[in-house]
Order: structure tokens, then C-alpha cells, then sequence
């Protein structure tokens, strides 16, 4: 029974350092700016904005969107509302995109605020083609 028991501890952490179960919270983002690496927009890169309740994504365009997002601490089955706007901790970044009626939850794979890197991985929905999957920002310098 031990045996078999540290056979499911095992695999549980394996799985979690798969995915990648960097704990951040709120405040770690709140009033920051992240640029985004993988593009090929040498004029002006799109960046994130985050607010207590809000992503701002600008665009390489000059145009704007906002998403309201949460923390949490495993992948939701759908977008809670409630939890928007609340100062939490978790290893899952989840936005929910209006125009499209849909939400996107992303595993932060690593961060560093004091290097100024985060690196995020989408976990749902995973059927997107044309989109890679795994994106990394830099810290915009205020």
C-alpha cells in the first residue's frame, strides 16, 4: 500500500512540474506591464497591463482590449466571475474574452518579477490551431 501510495505522490509532482506550478498572486501583477517576446512587430511589441480587476492588452495597432482575469489554484471547468477582482494566489491565469464568449486558462510555468519574466502556457482550451501555445513577456520598464 506505501508502495503504491509514493507511486501517486510521485506522479502528482511529476505531473505539477510538467505543467508548471509557479504560485503567484494579485499584487505580483497589479500596475505591471508585460511585453510579449514572440512576435515579429519590431515598431512596437503588444504588451499586457494588469489592473485589480482587468488585463489591458494593447496591441502592436494602438487598439486595446480588456479582459477580466483571476488566479486560482486549478484549471476551472468555466469563468467565475466572483472571483474577478479579488486579491488572490494561484498557478493558473484565467481570462475570459467577451467578444468571443469564451475563457482561456493559461499555467504560469515560471516568474520572476525582480528579472522581469513570466512565462505562461495555456492549458484550456487546447484545440486552437495556428496559436503557439507557450508564451513568454518581459517586464516593461516603468
Amino acid at each position: 500500500m506505501k508502495k503504491i501510495l509514493s507511486f501517486f505522490c510521485m506522479l502528482i509532482a511529476c505531473t505539477n512540474m510538467a505543467v508548471g506550478q509557479v504560485t503567484i498572486s494579485t499584487s505580483d501583477l497589479i500596475g505591471t506591464k508585460w511585453q510579449l517576446t514572440e512576435t515579429d512587430d519590431t515598431r512596437s511589441k503588444p504588451f499586457y497591463e494588469f489592473a485589480l480587476k482587468s488585463a489591458l492588452w494593447h496591441c502592436s495597432d494602438g487598439t486595446t482590449f480588456s479582459y477580466p482575469y483571476y488566479l486560482s489554484a486549478s484549471i476551472p471547468t468555466a469563468f467565475d466571475f466572483t472571483k474577478v477582482g479579488k486579491r488572490t494566489k494561484g498557478c493558473y491565469y484565467t481570462k475570459y474574452n467577451s467578444k468571443m464568449d469564451c475563457f482561456y486558462c493559461y499555467a504560469i510555468k515560471s516568474f520572476n518579477k525582480s528579472t522581469g519574466k513570466m512565462v505562461i502556457k495555456r492549458v484550456y482550451p487546447t484545440d486552437i490551431i495556428g496559436l503557439t501555445d507557450t508564451f513568454t513577456f518581459v517586464m516593461m520598464k516603468k
